[in-house]
């Protein structure tokens, strides 16, 4: 997830984006009645368990809804059924025995398990609504707390509490948004040449997964690297610890001195989303004939977890629609910097010039998430020849929390080795085609809630120190929760897409209701991948 690099995500924040880009007046308007009669028919949550559906959204608009019962024919790549047809005006043109290619498919939408391996295919591109499979009662009575996420990966495989080592590709919620997502993992000794990473999916989501490779640099005593927002790579010299920090709580220094996971963060304007805050840094000791980089350990809250949980409420029945439109509408991905990401903006860095007595912009950090902290490094400009050095920090209020900064002098740009999984094991046993999957780039391993993959790399050297990042790619679906069907407001979503600013105002309230307590039943609604399966559910 999600949800919206959930949930979900995070990080999902990105769909929010591309739907306000192709949103239009037209679009959100009531389709013809037959078709609109059929869709909220197949919709209506007390038929969601006991009338099984599968509808096709088609690449050139059409519609196909199949109902009871269908056949997928893996040697031709359809699925056969009888149901009814939609043209892109949602006029219905043909009832009875219908096939379908596959690869003619947007988006599918059914609210019946796809077990059988023939339907990879099918679950690849597939909303899954109404299975809220082992949810429990706290995503029953808050779904806009449960969890959700993109894979989340782990060096210790038992560790599944609060804090991933990273998350991928948290940003690519349907298969026209896929991407590469590149995390940092921090230092380690490989003491033999192979190393494991656990990938879990702990959430109702799919994951489509093409690539899970590592980087790696080997370091000397005293070095660092850390990872640019634009993917460069520095080599530095260890980082220089911040003296003093000031936010407006008042002295937050010790929050940031340390890599300890005690993290400063604030709670949300009650009258606007959108408000600033800034946290002042100083450090000192500093070789002014160096090249510094501004090092910051974050990741987000769950305010766009709220924000795609609430835009896929509101979408209701209409869900397949409008993520069928964001896949056919290719020109919506070169729209991806404005809307609501843009309103909520990075954490924006500025040092302080002594001589002209302003504040001068560098960059910013954004990696959509709230469960891997992102380890980042901005290389600073027009700093002064000066051993002191004041930094300001410009971040949205409540939407960020921050466990370390520091000052990395900087040696050089750095390219890392790139490492393939050499084996992948599920359940304890050698899963060959996972791994045929993540190495041929015109497959995808695809992970569903409950699912654990094993991940092992053979490192060039033995007992070495790395410096490790995650290289992941592909995308995930988030699953339609049953009670967000009841949810559906197309002004609500039309005003959050076109109005972000006054969206931001309005639903201040509304979200006050649930953040203190979203993010202890966000980890309390977690998957726990020993224990559930979705093929045993």
């Amino acid at each position: 997830m999600n949800t919206m690099k959930n949930p979900t995500i995070q990080g999902l924040l990105l769909a929010i984006i591309i739907f306000g880009a192709i949103a239009c007046n037209t679009y959100f308007h009531s389709f013809r009645s037959n078709y609109d009669n059929a869709n909220s028919l197949i919709h209506e949550t007390k038929n969601l368990q006991t009338k099984p559906f599968l509808k096709a959204h088609l690449k050139n608009g059409d519609v196909c809804i199949l109902q009871d019962t269908w056949v997928i024919d893996t040697a031709v790549n359809t699925v056969s059924g009888t149901g009814s047809q939609f043209d892109f005006n949602r006029r219905l043109v043909y009832q009875g025995a219908l096939t379908i290619q596959i690869d003619s498919v947007a988006i599918f939408e059914t609210n019946t398990k796809l077990q059988n391996t023939e339907a990879e295919r099918i679950r690849a591109l597939s909303i899954l609504a109404g299975l809220d499979l082992g949810l429990g009662l706290v995503c029953i009575s808050n779904p806009k707390a449960c969890f959700g996420s993109c894979p989340t990966f782990y060096f210790d495989e038992r560790d599944n509490f609060h804090y991933a080592d990273a998350e991928g590709f948290s940003n690519a919620i349907s298969p026209s948004m896929e991407y590469f997502d590149i995390d940092a993992l921090n230092t380690k000794t490989i003491t033999g040449n192979t190393l494991d990473l656990t990938m879990k999916n702990e959430a109702l989501e799919t994951h489509c997964v093409k690539s899970v490779n590592l980087l790696s640099y080997p370091i000397q005593d005293g070095e660092r690297v850390f990872q640019s927002p634009n993917n460069t790579f520095y080599l530095c010299e260890k980082p220089l610890e911040l003296v003093k920090a000031h936010g407006p709580e008042g002295n937050i220094t010790e929050l940031l001195q340390k890599e300890d996971r005690l993290e400063r963060f604030s709670l949300s304007d009650e009258h606007n989303l959108s408000s600033k805050e800034e946290l002042i840094l100083d450090f000192d000791n500093l070789n002014s004939s160096k090249d510094l980089g501004l090092v910051l350990n974050f990741r987000q809250s769950l305010m766009t977890t709220y924000f795609i949980y609430s835009a896929i409420g509101y979408m209701g029945d209409q869900v397949g629609d409008i993520f069928a439109k964001l896949e056919t509408d290719k020109s919506a991905i070169k729209k991806l910097n404005g809307g609501l990401k843009k309103e909520l903006g990075n954490v924006d860095i500025y040092v302080w010039n002594e001589s002209t007595k302003s504040w001068v912009y560098q960059d910013g950090f954004y990696e959509t998430g709230p469960i891997a902290i992102n380890r980042q490094i901005i290389p600073l400009q027009a700093k002064e020849k000066s051993q002191k050095l004041k930094v300001k920090l410009v971040l949205n209020k409540g939407l960020w929390r921050l466990d370390y900064a520091a000052i990395a002098p900087i040696k050089k740009e750095v390219e890392p080795l790139e490492i393939q999984p050499i084996q992948i094991l599920n359940k304890g046993k050698k899963d060959h085609k996972a791994l045929t999957a993540v190495l041929d780039t015109a497959k995808h391993l695809i992970s569903m809630p409950g699912d654990e993959y094993n991940f092992q790399f053979r490192f060039p050297h033995a007992n070495t120190r790395y410096e490790l990042f995650l290289y992941s790619k592909g995308y995930y679906i988030e699953w339609m929760r049953e009670s967000w069907l009841q949810d559906k407001n197309l002004l609500k979503l039309r005003q959050l897409l076109e109005n972000p600013k006054k969206y931001l105002r309005v639903e201040a309230a509304n979200y006050k209701r649930y953040e203190t307590t979203m993010e202890q039943q966000f980890w309390n609604s977690k998957v726990d991948t020993k224990s559930f399966s979705y093929y045993e559910n």
